[in-house]
């Protein structure tokens, strides 16, 4: 049976946008820190939609509905609980709240009194049929009954797409540097660095600030992610692999990252040779706004003998845990 929920940890700037389309090519609606333009929703079934308004409104608020002849009143309160349902794990997955969604002040108000709720809450109350994308799940931060309840239930299923953590340094930099604020993702660390590096004139001097300022923008990002990397039940998945042949990878590589993935999904019998070579087809995307070149191994190009030196020192073991030694 096709994975209902699906959670995608893509490390900023290692190619979400070709997990983007797969994930969309798979029928999947697509929600979290990727853009979701051109998605339609997916209709809530009447179980759905009772265990979405459930996990949102009180029993009381609930029997009104029932009893209410508003029936553009009813649909109103379900689209408010799924944006409340969606607004609160946001919060709980540790995602920034500037990728929130813009809101009115009763859904202000039943998000926070979500998040005050201490126990009872399930990741699988989010509507079926949904693929959540963050840039980091970090243990520290993320809520603790979602860990739990994936454990127990192995749901959702999770997927780690990583990269060459030089080319993500790299493409960084230049997205920072390329972008306007409007296309910065929100992020606030992405607004204060583009500020900083555009103020740096020579490219060699932004790369050696990317390897040595703490604060970069998801410099620390592989740390963090290294459980997901061990975890047996996580799905592993590298840009390298899946980009393809338009990319500097491929055809085999990413038919077979291609297949890896439906297999995870329990789509392996929907999905077959044909429904993946479409798939490849539709990954390199050029129009997503965070594309720049999507090329494997463009770091040799601009890294000098320092920046080696500088990335050797601080990321050396990093290099050799994600097998890109």
């Amino acid at each position: 049976m096709k994975a209902e929920q699906v959670l995608v940890v893509s490390l900023r700037k290692s190619g979400t946008h070709l997990l983007k389309e797969v994930m969309a090519g798979l029928g999947y609606v697509l929600n979290g820190a990727v853009s979701s333009a051109g998605a339609q929703p997916r209709p809530l079934g009447r179980q759905t939609a009772l265990r979405v308004l459930g996990a949102v409104y009180t029993s009381d608020e609930i029997a009104a509905l029932k009893r209410s002849r508003d029936r553009a009143a009813v649909d109103r309160a379900l689209s408010r609980a799924g944006t409340v349902l969606n607004r609160a794990w946001s919060v709980r997955l540790g995602m920034p709240p500037t990728a929130a969604t813009e809101s009115d002040p009763e859904t202000d108000r039943l998000t926070s009194r979500e998040l005050s709720r201490q126990s009872g809450y399930r990741f699988s109350d989010v509507p079926g049929g949904m693929c959540w994308f963050t840039h980091d799940l970090d243990l520290t931060r993320v809520d603790e009954n979602f860990l739990l309840e994936w454990a127990r239930s192995g749901s959702p299923k999770i997927i780690l797409n990583y990269r060459d953590p030089r080319d993500v340094l790299l493409s960084m930099v230049n997205f920072l540097v390329e972008k306007d604020a409007g296309r910065l993702g929100g992020f606030p660390d992405h607004l204060v660095y583009s500020d900083i590096l555009r103020s740096v004139q020579d490219p060699r001097d932004r790369i050696g600030i990317a390897l040595t300022d703490p604060g970069f923008p998801g410099g620390d990002s592989f740390e963090r992610a290294l459980w997901l990397l061990r975890h047996p039940r996580v799905c592993k998945v590298s840009f390298e692999a899946l980009v393809g042949p338009d990319g500097g990878g491929s055809e085999a590589a990413q038919a077979g990252e291609i297949e890896k993935i439906t297999e995870f999904l329990d789509l392996a019998d929907e999905v077959d040779a044909t429904g993946r070579e479409a798939l490849g087809r539709r990954i390199f995307n050029r129009g997503s706004y965070t594309f720049r070149s999507g090329r494997a191994g463009a770091w040799r190009e601009h890294f000098t003998p320092e920046h080696r030196m500088l990335f050797d020192r601080r990321y050396g073991n990093i290099l050799r845990l994600y097998g890109y030694v």
